[in-house]
């Protein structure tokens, strides 16, 4: 923004609107390596699991072959 006028830059900024949304639900999804092959699935749980992060860790394991 450093190339802009001063005066760009003012009425650009005149011309930001706020807004608030009213948050009624959220959804999720899990992401667990379910497009990576079997190995790296298995591999990113032992790695988690071995850094103590147990229930990312155990949210994976049902996903991969022991």
């Amino acid at each position: 923004m450093t190339d802009s006028s001063p005066e760009y830059i003012a009425e650009m900024i005149s011309k930001i609107v706020g807004i608030e949304i009213e948050i009624t639900r959220m959804v999720g999804k899990w992401k667990l390596s379910q497009n990576k092959e079997e190995r790296d699935r298995v591999n990113a749980a032992q790695e988690l699991l071995k850094r103590g992060e147990l229930e990312i860790s155990g949210a994976m394991r049902p996903h991969v072959e022991q």
